[in-house]
């Protein structure tokens, strides 16, 4: 886990047009009402012990009390499961870990 408090590592002084950002964002004003206390709310029961099953309870608590915000909530609960799916095949748990004076 970590936090950051500095600049942005990446500066961007691209010069755009503030009415076709606002089309594009226009919704986050909405949703962030919310957004906000759904993340402040946000709890994960005991049983979930690692990374993927805290973001996959995350998923479900997306598409609950999210999905009737907008849709695309919805979709991004299932892509979120998606990725972990993709994660763990990609990634299987080694056995043991083998270190050159045996293993760990």
């Amino acid at each position: 886990m970590g936090i950051k408090t500095d600049l942005s590592y990446i500066w961007h002084s691209k010069a755009s047009n503030p009415f076709v950002n606002l089309k594009k964002e226009y919704k986050g004003i909405y949703w962030q009402e919310e957004l906000i206390p759904f993340f402040q709310s946000v709890t994960l029961p005991k049983e979930c012990t690692t990374v993927q099953m805290c973001y996959v309870e995350l998923s479900k608590q997306v598409k609950a009390k999210l999905g009737e915000v907008d849709p695309y909530f919805a979709k991004l609960a299932d892509a979120m499961v998606t990725w972990i799916e993709a994660w763990d095949d990609l990634n299987p748990p080694a056995k043991a870990a083998q270190l050159p004076n045996g293993t760990a």
